[in-house]
């Protein structure tokens, strides 16, 4: 369904991350919101960091200039942002299936465990989406975003870094809650790497309590795929894991 979409793009407001910028605004009617006549969204785009040269108090001056990638190339690196998200869900619901599996109190065999005596963390994904900007003329390029929910910070806390994607050990935590959870994803991690016999892992977890975004990649084994190109990205894992 089209949906128009108000955006701060001035410079000054946007959030700049290693890969992407990041606008806030409006969708009317809502993306993820089912039936909402309107929802705030925070809207995506690749980047590539070019130098400059500007005159600022009369000198010339080196700068470096984010400039959002343009047309098919901006698609390209949205498509697989949200090939990696659905990649990503996928992964996490094989563990909580496992787990759910696992924890089943009418399983029968001797590698049946009993219900599990503590609190399992829930996690999902951030709910993201394609947009595409539309116009009638053939001569102006048509601009892509990535589109994400806002997560509200009041319901769910600050950002945490749980790991990252060169060691499989869980990074300091803050908090005891905080540090299960790491745990609880360097975990996820392994079932993964077990249940896909060894061709696939979520990589850098990191978001809020209990939603997570702007993670770096699903870890797998080498693809060829036709034309050459690869599934998802090539692994880095360490002996440690």
């Amino acid at each position: 369904m089209p949906s128009t979409l108000q955006l701060d793009l001035t410079t000054p407001n946007l959030k700049k991350g290693g890969f992407k910028l990041a606008a806030f605004g409006t969708s009317m009617p809502g993306v993820f919101k089912e039936g909402a006549n309107s929802e705030d969204i925070c809207a995506k785009r690749t980047y590539s960091a070019v130098e400059r040269v500007t005159e600022v108090n009369g000198s010339l001056t080196k700068k470096i200039v984010r400039v959002p990638h343009e047309g098919e190339k901006q698609f390209q690196n949205l498509t697989m942002e949200v090939s990696c998200l659905v990649w990503a869900q996928a992964l996490l619901d094989i563990f909580y299936d496992f787990i759910k599996e696992e924890s089943d109190s009418d399983l029968e065999g001797p590698k049946k465990l009993p219900n599990l005596p503590f609190h399992v963390p829930q996690f999902r994904f951030v709910k993201a989406a394609i947009a595409i900007e539309q116009s009638s003329s053939t001569s102006v390029k048509k601009t892509s975003f990535l589109l994400e929910e806002v997560i509200d910070p009041n319901m769910e806390g600050p950002f945490r870094k749980f790991l990252n994607n060169v060691s499989p050990e869980p990074l300091v935590m803050k908090t005891k809650d905080d540090e299960e959870r790491a745990r609880f994803l360097a975990f996820s991690q392994h079932v993964q790497y077990w249940k896909t016999k060894k061709q696939v892992f979520v990589s850098d977890y990191q978001g809020k309590q209990s939603i997570i975004y702007d993670f770096n990649q699903c870890l797998t084994a080498l693809f060829p795929l036709a034309g050459g190109n690869m599934l998802l990205s090539d692994p880095q894992i360490s002996s440690a894991g």
